[in-house]
């Protein structure tokens, strides 16, 4: 059975997405998967490989970065999907992954079996031909959910201090909005916000319990002061992870300001959002059939 190795010149380009979205297509279509990060990319390898072993569609990919040399081969009854830096010689199939549409001269040297442009803007989007240096693209446009940021990575970012640790997900943010002023307007406001990080003063107490209403993936305290002890209580009745930054709101927001820019694929949200990006552009199709 085959190994697929999906590869890209860049860090960021998004080949952990696609490369986790289409061993995810494989084993729901009866295969037999097991994903691999190859070695490189500093931090990144190995937060991925961490991520694809915990995944319940690929049991047994390996937890730790791989040496692209010594991948093992396929068992009879497996496929192999390696997300690498550069090509593999023995590779069955090779798909290339470029942030924005690729250059041509690079894809006809690879020679892929296809090209995914990510994050392409939408000025160019709608000029994007069918085909690029020889290989099928498919160009994907800016998506908010693909660069939704994680608690964890909000968090590392203010180097913030966990209040309430919630239910332990980890969700994603496809929005980052600071509370208004007035609790009475605050919550419709902030209904019209899915998958939301909302930052609020720490002493705001009547905008906590409103924003909670509705639902955020994580609540972001400015300040550096605790709240009120009726905050701990409802966000663990409602799992939603408090965090208390240590300075003001304004210093907050500067201090995450580009945090959508370096985000790493992981998440169900994520994994759901790009299977949709891709239905229906025949790339899975491709990859199946080249893999037989």
């Amino acid at each position: 059975m085959p190994l697929l190795t999906v590869i890209s010149d860049s860090p960021g380009a998004g080949k952990t997405g696609v490369a986790a979205t289409l061993a995810r297509s494989l084993a729901y279509a009866g295969r037999r998967v097991w994903l691999v990060r190859g070695e490189g990319d500093g931090g990144n390898a190995a937060d991925d490989a961490h991520w694809y072993s915990t995944l319940e569609f690929a049991p047994g990919s390996a937890s730790t970065p791989v040496a692209a040399n010594v991948i093992p081969p396929p068992n009879d009854d497996e496929v192999v999907v390696a997300e690498l830096d550069a090509p593999l010689d023995r590779a069955d199939a090779t798909l290339l992954v470029t942030r924005g549409l690729p250059d041509e001269a690079r894809v006809a040297e690879v020679a892929p079996l296809a090209v995914v442009a990510v994050d392409v803007a939408a000025s160019a989007l709608a000029d994007a031909p069918d085909e690029c240096g020889g290989a099928p693209l498919v160009a994907l446009g800016e998506d908010r959910t693909l660069a939704g940021f994680s608690v964890s990575e909000a968090q590392a970012a203010l180097r913030a201090e966990t209040l309430v640790e919630g239910d332990g997900i980890d969700p994603t943010c496809d929005h980052l909005v600071i509370a208004p002023i007035g609790s009475d307007s605050g919550q419709p406001y902030l209904e019209r916000f899915e998958s939301k990080a909302v930052v609020v003063r720490f002493d705001k107490t009547d905008q906590h319990l409103a924003a909670l209403a509705t639902e955020p993936a994580c609540l972001i305290l400015t300040g550096g002061r605790r709240p009120s002890e009726y905050l701990y209580d409802a966000a663990l009745a409602r799992g939603v992870p408090v965090m208390l930054s240590r300075t003001d709101t304004e210093n907050t927001v500067i201090a995450l300001e580009g945090i959508f820019d370096r985000t790493r694929f992981h998440g169900e949200r994520k994994l759901e959002r790009m299977s949709e990006l891709l239905s229906g552009t025949g790339l899975v199709e491709r990859v199946s059939g080249a893999l037989g």
